[in-house]
Formats: structure tokens, sequence, C-alpha cells
């Protein structure tokens, strides 16, 4: 079972009218968009799918149009974000039904302030004691105080019912590479899917079983060709590729502040023309400065006229 979910796995976003409502046409048309570049697999209400801002009904429907348009052996994992367990156990068996082949658990916004190692374990038993698909947990940059999880955690959730790989965020290399190797001792086959869009070279070289990232929205057939180039150990092929990766990955995600990466996303995909408008269901509005470096990055890298 766990070998099935190896992979690379494109975080969508959600396309919304002006008013702010999803734009279900669009959003079918960026699904089928990134078929056509390569992608197979989706993490579908995740952090780029604005999971927090998003009420159930309607990441279920969001859920229902992706699962309507891939194939029967394309995979979805679903993001799975929420405060009380109630809504937890609500959320992670519509998800189930309504066709996700495995969930990925969010820390709760409120661990960054604080929270105890019992309450992150408890949380995902109560899910994994409900729910039959598999589950990945989420392991947070090491700058978002709370929500990054030590060893200790780690060595705690690694033994639980359905819990088969984490969503490696830590968006630092030796990081990644100390997890990396304390997950795999603990459970050889454990996956453990790379995933700072910052750091894919380093992941895939040491030995990512996988990916889930919105990167991959924009640069599908460079990161999937990278990653290949890095399996066929053509480092130096790859390593090119990831310049160019890095070019676009470090406005998008690195630049101040981290929490516009979606509002920049969106804005790319609006000047590709693939989507309408870059709103967000926030009032997030990003810099005219990030405009013009995104729109130049993005000149520069083909990616538009």
């Amino acid at each position: 079972m766990h070998n099935k979910f190896k992979g690379l796995y494109a975080a969508n976003i959600v396309p919304l009218n002006k008013d702010r409502s999803i734009n279900y046409t669009e959003l079918k048309n960026h699904i089928k968009d990134l078929l056509e570049q390569g992608i197979n697999n989706f993490l579908v209400n995740g952090h780029a799918g604005e999971n927090f801002t998003l009420a159930l009904e309607e990441q279920v429907k969001i859920l229902q149009t992706i699962r309507g348009i891939i194939k029967k052996n394309n995979l979805i994992i679903s993001g799975l974000n929420f405060e009380s367990v109630t809504d937890g156990l609500k959320y992670s068996k519509l998800f189930q039904k309504n066709g996700a082949d495995a969930l990925l658990i969010f820390p709760p916004n409120s661990w960054s302030l604080s929270r105890d190692e019992q309450t992150i374990v408890n949380q995902h038993q109560i899910i994994a004691n409900h729910i039959k698909i598999p589950l990945f947990f989420y392991q947070s940059s090491i700058y978002s105080h709370g929500l990054n999880y030590s060893n200790k955690i780690h060595s705690k959730l690694i033994k639980k019912k359905n819990i088969i790989g984490v969503k490696e965020g830590s968006w630092n290399s030796k990081s990644y590479i100390k997890n990396f190797n304390f997950l795999k001792k603990q459970k050889k086959n454990f996956l453990v899917m790379a995933s700072g869009d910052e750091h894919l070279y380093d992941g895939f070289k040491y030995g990512s079983d996988g990916s889930m990232v919105s990167l991959a929205i924009l640069m599908p057939k460079q990161i999937n060709q990278m990653i290949k180039l890095i399996h066929n150990k053509k480092f130096k092929e790859a390593k090119k590729l990831d310049l160019q990766i890095l070019s676009l990955a470090k406005i998008i995600y690195g630049n101040h502040p981290g929490s516009h990466a979606t509002a920049r996303l969106k804005y790319c995909l609006k000047l590709q023309k693939k989507i309408s408008h870059d709103l967000t269901r926030s009032i997030i509005k990003i810099s005219d400065y990030d405009k013009k470096i995104l729109k130049k990055t993005l000149k520069k890298l083909k990616l538009i006229d």
C-alpha cells in the first residue's frame, strides 16, 4: 500500500470569481491543464487551496469536482485542517466518502501559540480510529513555532494506525535529512515526501519518496523532469533545472511575508491567462514589487510571452 502513494502531487489552487465565490469552471480547467502537463496526482484542500477559508461544503465539492475529472488510478490526498475534533471527524468521513485516497492532517493554527505533545498525538489518533484510508501528518517549517514537530512526537505518530507518511515541509535541508533518517530508521517503508518547494533537489537527491507542492502547478514539466534526472543519477542536468525552479520558488515562498505565497501563485496563473482573477478568500494583496519581479521571472523562464 505504501508504494502506491509515492510520487509527485500538485497542490492545486482554487480559482475565484469577482465576488470571491468559487469558479468551478476554471477549477476544472486548472486540473485538466495539469493533467495534460504530466501531473497525475493531487493534494486537494491544502494551504494553496486555502482550506482554512473554505466551508466544509465547498471543500467537499472541490474534492468531488477534481475526482470527477481525473482517472480512477490517479490519487488524491485531501488536506484536513480543523480546530474542533467534531469538525475533524465530520470532515474526514466526508472526504473519504467523496474521493480522497488519503488524508493529510494539518496542525491547527492555534498550536502556534501553545500545545502539548499528547494533544498532537491524540488529534491524529482520533481521526485514525474513525476512517479506513491512510493518513499523512504534516511537518511544518522550522520557523513555524509550535506547528513544527520534534522527533519525539514523530516516534509516537509513526506507530499510529493508518499513518503511512509525512509531508516534510521543514523548509531546511539539514532538518529534512535529520527527519528523513530518523523516520526511516523507525520504519523503513514510511513515506517521507520532500515538500519544501525551495529544497526539492536536495530532498529527492537524498531519497525522497515523493512530494506535495504547489509550485508544481506552475512548473509541472520542469519538476517532473528534475525528479527523473535525479532518479537516473544525472545530477548535473538536474541541478540546472533546480536553479530555474529555485528562481521562481524563492520569490513565491521566500519573499516576506510567506503568507502571501498563494496570492503570488494566483498572480502567476493570471499572467499565464489560466485564471481570470488572482483574488484570495482573505484580503491579501501582493505588492507591486512582487508583481514586477514575478512577471520578469516568468518571462525569463519562458512561462509567459
